[in-house]
């Protein structure tokens, strides 16, 4: 009997240990839940009323989402893809020290020391989009804008039956993204021998500028066949210039980017061919590796990442594969 008893005395203590040493198990785990680092990154925008870039937002709140643990805080100038414009709320992402900042800078070498600022105060940077010349960034993310000038250049070319005079309109010179697309575009042409290239105007990012400058095109070259403009606020004076003239499906347009205007103008039969970036892909991506960056896996981290482009047609517009290419703001 005294055995017995000796006995359940024995597992009674048991498991009161065993109680014990699960509660303090399960306490830890909890606080160590509870303790998680929230990280904040700031996306700052080239343009934050840009169907691209409230598109770029939104695949990087996906992201953010989905790691359970990433504030993404979107900014920017609502008003002009500009230094001027950008740089204030660059610095002003500066001030709060997130814990990483994603940014499409406005002018590849205008934003070097700005984004230097950023580095020096210990925030690490990844261009989105557009990038700088200086190699400090820890990342680029962005479309392959030398190929999707070239693909351009193709699209209008069979548009506008392999010969005639071609113009193209785009924003100021200086910007990486808008170069690479002019050169591409360019390089490309020259392999049409009927086609002459009246060459490159810069509209400012000013859609009433881009829409004069296609108007005087149109009054100074009455054989104009084709232009192709090099992103969403050029596009939209230049369709705007051109349905004036009553010559919307005359002069074939070929445009970057695919905002719902520029997707209506496609199905409308305005545009003839639109060269869609992935902007969902380019944030979604962006949160992710800069998520590895700061959590101590920087190994492996490529000093660029290329996301996929589409050329969208009024013959592909609605299949499955392209959707993702169109943005949705």
């Amino acid at each position: 009997m005294a055995r017995h008893r000796q006995l359940v005395a024995l597992l009674l203590a048991l498991a009161v240990g065993v109680a014990a040493v699960t509660s303090t198990a399960l306490g830890s785990s909890n606080a160590h839940k509870r303790t998680k680092k929230t990280y904040t990154f700031y996306l700052v925008a080239g343009i934050a009323s840009d169907a691209f870039y409230l598109t770029m937002k939104k695949g990087a709140q996906a992201a953010a989402k989905k790691l359970g643990n990433v504030k993404v805080t979107f900014t920017g100038s609502p008003a002009a893809f500009s230094p001027p414009t950008q740089i204030p709320f660059l610095n002003a992402a500066i001030a709060r020290h997130p814990d990483a900042i994603l940014i499409a800078p406005t002018d590849k070498t205008a934003l070097i020391g700005p984004i230097q600022r950023a580095i020096s105060a210990g925030i690490p940077v990844a261009t989105v989009d557009t990038f700088i010349t200086k190699p400090i960034a820890f990342t680029n993310v962005s479309t392959d804008n030398p190929a999707g000038g070239r693909a351009a250049a193709d699209a209008l070319v069979k548009a506008i039956g392999r010969s005639g005079e071609v113009a193209a309109i785009s924003v100021n010179p200086g910007i990486s993204t808008t170069d690479q697309r002019r050169d591409g575009f360019a390089t490309e042409l020259k392999k049409y021998p009927k086609v002459k290239y009246l060459g490159v105007q810069y509209c400012n990012d000013d859609q009433t500028k881009a829409a004069r400058q296609t108007s005087a095109l149109l009054a100074g070259h009455p054989n104009l066949k084709g232009m192709f403009a090099m992103n969403v606020v050029s596009g939209n004076g230049v369709t705007q210039a051109v349905k004036a003239a009553g010559k919307s499906g005359k002069v074939k347009l070929v445009e970057f980017d695919a905002g719902p205007p520029q997707v209506q103008a496609l199905k409308a039969g305005t545009i003839d061919a639109l060269v869609a970036q992935y902007p969902y892909g380019i944030g979604q991506l962006a949160v992710q590796l800069a998520y590895k960056y700061v959590t101590g896996h920087k190994a492996g981290i490529k000093k660029h990442y290329g996301t996929g482009s589409a050329v969208v047609t009024r013959a592909n517009v609605n299949k499955p594969a392209i959707k993702k290419y169109l943005y949705t703001p």
